[in-house]
């Protein structure tokens, strides 16, 4: 795995890729993401800002319940926006 340097904030990355969540996704989201990305908790989930803009979730249940939120904005997304999960 390659270097990932950053920390978005969720608000951040609507104002990145230029799409707006519902006031209810967003808190959602806040609610999940942790700031620091050294061990990812349960449920829970690191937003990295480059190489690419990119969801590090702690699992594949974290990981689905992101991509449900995300996917609705689909067509709004700008650029490169990617949502995964890294086990152990």
């Amino acid at each position: 795995m390659g270097f990932r340097l950053g920390n978005l904030t969720i608000a951040a990355v609507e104002e990145k890729h230029k799409f707006i969540l519902s006031d209810a996704e967003r808190e959602t989201l806040e609610s999940m993401r942790q700031n620091d990305a050294q061990e990812i908790e349960n449920g829970k989930f690191h937003v990295f800002d480059e190489p690419m803009t990119m969801f590090v979730c702690d699992s594949y249940d974290t990981r689905a319940e992101v991509i449900k939120i995300l996917s609705k904005y689909n067509s709004d997304i700008k650029g490169q926006l990617g949502v995964g999960f890294q086990e152990g």
